[in-house]
């Protein structure tokens, strides 16, 4: 089976650079990626399913997507990016001059820092892991491409439980909006894959000049 990892298109906290909650979604750029991304998939002509994390960035990306494969997605909440509790809705800087002790234990913490009213890094590889590892028993053994829409982090904490990495560090894949990962599973192992693509971008349009430019000024 291929394994075809999507992160969401743009969303209004990516553009303010906030610690999103549950609640944040697309801009019309992230609209237009969303798009760009189904038109793409569609013309593999080998997608049989398609799962999508509940939050609505990801699950309306996933929606377009949908439309475009004429296949609704399925929502697993197992899917979603990592809950920062207390934070969403501040950037991180605004977070921690507010809680300046807070943010010292996230330093000093690392995967194990529990976000007050959310949840860890450590926790957010785990449950990644398992519903990554119950897709991958469900279709391993079926020709044809599965779609999972998630979150930078999530998705990056996926990348690195296929790979078999640690799970004593945060993960360093950056991925872009609307970004695909491609990976090939052998239907004898699950344990053994092959990454055919990482943050492959070459489905979305060249951004206008203005856009460039509003990004790099973005606070």
């Amino acid at each position: 089976m291929q394994l075809l990892l999507v992160r969401h298109g743009e969303s209004a906290g990516n553009v303010t650079r906030q610690l999103q909650g549950r609640g944040d979604l697309l801009t019309a750029r992230g609209q237009r990626q969303a798009r760009e991304i189904g038109a793409h998939l569609a013309a593999r002509g080998d997608v049989i399913a398609l799962y999508s994390s509940p939050l609505p960035r990801a699950f309306e990306t996933a929606q377009v997507i949908g439309a475009a494969l004429g296949r609704a997605p399925e929502p697993f909440e197992e899917l979603a990016e990592i809950d920062v509790g207390d934070a969403a809705g501040l950037t991180f800087d605004e977070w921690a001059a507010r809680h300046p002790e807070e943010a010292e234990r996230f330093r000093t913490g690392g995967v194990d820092y529990i976000w007050p009213g959310g949840e860890s890094g450590r926790q957010l590889g785990a449950r990644t892991a398992a519903i990554i590892d119950r897709i991958v028993q469900a279709h391993r053994l079926e020709r044809g491409a599965v779609v999972v829409v998630s979150h930078g982090g999530a998705l990056a904490w996926m990348i690195d439980h296929l790979l078999r990495e640690p799970r004593e560090v945060w993960p360093r894949h950056q991925l872009d909006n609307c970004s695909l990962t491609e990976v090939t599973i052998d239907p004898s192992d699950a344990q053994a894959v092959s990454f055919v693509c990482r943050n492959e971008i070459g489905h979305l349009s060249p951004e206008p000049e203005s856009e460039i430019a509003a990004g790099r000024s973005a606070p």
